[in-house]
Order: structure tokens, then C-alpha cells, then sequence
């Protein structure tokens, strides 16, 4: 079974939280992530037929999980069941625990990882190219960034999700901007985990890269909504 991971870049949250993934998730899964151009509705739905996990990072409402450009991956009532049943999912992205992550579950999803409400973080626009470098963005990006990891070592989702708690709260401990601060906890306090607590996946092998990921060129759009 393989991973899908799709990831939004064209704009700068998605292009910021892409970094973050590119540098230390996409190394250890396979094949090819849904990077920018591919991360559109055909080969999300092609390769979620192979996969045992969905991850997922993009710009969400409470009932839809958009790619790039804002196109729709997942919306409540129009896709099929089969593309999300028997897996597990992980959606960095706004609003989708609310309504999109339960329809997941009631559609065959084993277990749903997002949040509630708003993914919120500070971000450096000076970083775009290199976003991964981002000090303030990993206060808040590195809580969830762990968590898949997690998964992807074949934890429980229960486990995931405690991974992530205990980041955020470690950052928020040592945290002395305020505003991030109230971020992190924002962030940790619209966690959800819905389903089964015990599901796992197939472990991946862990591969830790040395370098990080080439600056990323990819010129950067206004949203589309």
C-alpha cells in the first residue's frame, strides 16, 4: 500500500505547510507526493485507491478539502466511499474535522485526524522559497509534522494524537511570543480524532535526510475562492 500526500503550493499558508511536509515527511513515502499541478481531484482519487493513508494539506471548510488552486478533493456527499474507506486520514487544513472528517468516518475512514476550526500560524514571507527555515511556522507546523510521523511509524492514532498534544504543548511552555503562544494553544484546543483509536498503518521506514529540500521556485498565487 502506498501513502497519498497532497499537497496545496500557491500560496503562501499552503506553500508554508507544504515546506514543512516536503522537508520532513516526503522523504519517507512513496511514490511521487500530489505536489502542486498533481495535487488535483483525478490523481487524489487514483492514488487513494492504493493507499492505506491519507494525508492531506490544503485549504478546508468545514465540509470540503480543497488542492491546489482551491480544487476540490473531498467535499461532503460528492465523492465515493471507496476512496476513503479502510484508511486512515490526516487533513492540515482548516474547518474539515467539523463535518467533512465524521461523513469521512460514517463513509468507511478507520480513524480521522484534523481540527475544528481555523489552522492558524505566523509565517515569514521572506521565507517562501526555503519555508521549512521558518522559526515561527515550526512553533505551530512541527506539532502535526510529528504526529504523521508517528503515523507513518506505525502507531496507533491515539498515539498520534498524543504526539501532537505534547507538542503543542511543549512549544507553548517555551514559547515567549504571546501571539504565537495563543496560536499553539488555539491550534491543540481544535484537534480532533475521530474513530478508531487503535487503527494503524504499515510502518514506513524512517529516513532522515541530512539537506533539506532545493529552494522552491514555484511563483506563488492569490487564492481563489
Amino acid at each position: 500500500m502506498t501513502v497519498t500526500l497532497a499537497l496545496a503550493d500557491f500560496d503562501l499558508p499552503t506553500r508554508s505547510a507544504s515546506g514543512f511536509l516536503l522537508r520532513h515527511v516526503v522523504p519517507r513515502v512513496g511514490p511521487l507526493p500530489l505536489y502542486s499541478l498533481l495535487d488535483r481531484r483525478l490523481p487524489f482519487t487514483l492514488s487513494t485507491g492504493w493507499s492505506d493513508i491519507i494525508i492531506g494539506m490544503g485549504h478546508g471548510e468545514a465540509d470540503a478539502f480543497t488542492g491546489q488552486n482551491m480544487t476540490m478533493l473531498l467535499e461532503v456527499n460528492r465523492y465515493q466511499p471507496q476512496e476513503v474507506k479502510g484508511k486512515v486520514i490526516y487533513l492540515l487544513s482548516c474547518q474539515t474535522g467539523d463535518e467533512l472528517g465524521p461523513d469521512t468516518i460514517r463513509k468507511g475512514a478507520i480513524s480521522f485526524l484534523g481540527f475544528t476550526d481555523d489552522y492558524v500560524w505566523v509565517m515569514d514571507s521572506d521565507m517562501a522559497s526555503t519555508p521549512w527555515s521558518d522559526e515561527m511556522a515550526a512553533s505551530c507546523l512541527m506539532p502535526p509534522i510529528d504526529a504523521i510521523n508517528a503515523l507513518l511509524d506505525g502507531k496507533t492514532t491515539a498515539e498520534a494524537y498524543n504526539v501532537q498534544t505534547a507538542g503543542y504543548i511543549r512549544n507553548a511552555e517555551t514559547e515567549e511570543d504571546e501571539l504565537i503562544k495563543s496560536l499553539i494553544e488555539f491550534n491543540m484546543r481544535n484537534a480532533v480524532l475521530l474513530g478508531d483509536r487503535r487503527a494503524s498503518v504499515r510502518a514506513r521506514p524512517k529516513i532522515v535526510t541530512p539537506l533539506p529540500p532545493p529552494p522552491i521556485i514555484i511563483p506563488l498565487t492569490k487564492p481563489k475562492f
